[in-house]
């Protein structure tokens, strides 16, 4: 498989092979890679090095990459990396340049891109402009206050490595500059031009800046597709977050195809060259999101349940691309919940406050126990219905602390689930809490002598 990704350093983890797309390709021609051979949780290796991008763009690699276009009468820095990484990026990129920096131009309020800000400080308060979507003031705040649920219990789950409990120090930054969907914003520094383009959506969020040099066809995107390239988009991330609208992301995908770029910087891994690779991509991935939308329409208004939906789904041959970060069953939820809400007509009580879990104790008297629950679940199990046999667990487990039988079923199914999700889209997000959840239970096992 050819990857169009690309580095300037051969001994890098990230390097995946120098490809150059022969211009006389039409995007016809191009062949787009079903999947990628790295995944987000190879971020946490990522060195904090320099790498040269060509004679006037430099990129400091880290978990979040930080662009530095330099010009004669001053520089332009986009996105600014996690907390902890963003001092040591700024001084590698100021050793190539000590000249004024003009514009910081955030992609949107993710702490991995607008973290380091305040490693920025000096020269915003020199007068640098703090560039942002117009939407971006709304996430930097939602993202705060939720930041205690989302990011420190949910994504530690998933990113173990990052740091938990640090000041975020980085959203009382106010921008000078927003940037309206309908108006981009121009300006010009040493005679380059600079572009910024407020995106409808994107697969983080409703707040993507992206960096336009329309004379070196150079597009920086944040992460405007995520973090692999190209992906099915994440409409929904299981560590939380508003719904992201997927018609939205149709347009603004539209408005990518229409600039023609040939290379994208994107703000994890390498960058991406090629033009008709890069058109190709972005096309499939557009054709895609189009795809799960309309049949999920389809399906809703035919009758189909949200989880008949999510069972039967599924890309054509011709629009697979890889489903390690984003998945296509929790795009068709996201869809159908994002246009009718989380009411499905189905239960009644689910309109009001007593969860289905407040009557499994119910169940399990009826039953006599969990004996008869766990010798259900063992069957359903063993007739390679997992989930099944999970559910029944969750319910006999209400009774009070897990028996061993029942705990050592539990982790044989987490097992066989993880083992079937790695060898399918090893989705981080899902193997990840497969394996957190694998882990507490063996924890359990070892907590009663085994």
């Amino acid at each position: 498989m050819t990857d169009h990704r690309t580095s300037s350093h051969p001994g890098s983890l990230f390097l995946v092979g120098l490809v150059v797309v022969a211009s006389s390709l039409s995007s016809a021609d191009v062949v787009v890679p079903k999947d990628v051979s790295y995944r987000a949780r190879d971020l946490e290796k990522a060195p904090i090095e320099l790498v040269r991008i060509n004679d006037f763009i430099d990129m400091a690699r880290g978990i979040g990459n930080v662009f530095m276009i330099r010009t004669p009468n001053g520089n332009v820095i986009y996105d600014t990396g996690v907390p902890w990484q963003a001092a040591r990026q700024r001084e590698l990129l100021l050793e190539r340049s000590d000249r004024p920096v003009t514009h910081i131009v955030i992609s949107h309020a993710h702490g991995d891109h607008n973290g380091g800000i305040p490693a920025w400080k000096e020269n915003l308060d020199a007068g640098a402009e703090l560039v942002t979507h117009e939407r971006y003031p709304y996430t930097n705040r939602i993202y705060g206050d939720t930041d205690e649920y989302l990011w420190r219990v949910r994504t530690g789950t998933l990113y173990p490595i990052h740091e938990r409990g640090q000041a975020a120090e980085f959203r009382s930054y106010v921008p000078t500059r927003t940037v309206d969907v309908h108006e981009d914003y121009h300006f010009e520094v040493g005679e380059i031009r600079f572009q910024t383009i407020a995106a409808e959506n994107s697969a983080e969020g409703e707040d993507a800046l992206l960096l336009w040099l329309p004379d070196h066809e150079i597009l920086l995107t944040g992460d405007f597709y995520g973090c692999l390239y190209p992906m099915v988009p994440n409409l929904y991330t299981v560590r939380g977050e508003k719904l992201r609208d997927p018609l939205g992301y149709v347009n603004a995908l539209d408005r990518l195809l229409e600039l023609e770029p040939k290379m994208l910087l994107p703000a994890h891994f390498d960058p991406i060259r090629g033009k008709q690779y890069i058109a190709k991509t972005l096309e499939v991935t557009r054709d895609g999101v189009q795809y799960v939308y309309d049949e999920t329409v389809k399906g809703m208004n035919s009758g189909k349940s949200v989880y008949e939906l999510m069972r039967t789904i599924e890309l054509p041959p011709e629009l697979e691309i890889t489903q390690g970060h984003g998945k296509v069953s929790w795009n068709v939820r996201a869809i159908w919940e994002l246009l009718a809400g989380w009411f499905y007509y189905e239960d009644v009580a689910d309109l009001y406050a007593v969860p289905t879990k407040e009557v499994y104790a119910d169940l399990v008297e009826l039953a006599g126990g969990t004996d008869p629950i766990l010798a259900r679940a063992q069957r359903w199990f063993d007739q390679g219905e997992e989930l099944k046999a999970l559910r029944l667990l969750d319910i006999a487990k209400v009774s009070g602390p897990e028996k061993k039988t029942a705990l050592r079923l539990r982790l044989a199914i987490l097992e066989r689930m993880l083992e079937r999700a790695v060898n399918t889209h090893d989705n981080m997000s899902e193997t990840g809490i497969l394996r957190a959840s694998a882990k507490q239970t063996r924890a359990a096992l070892e907590a009663r002598g085994e």
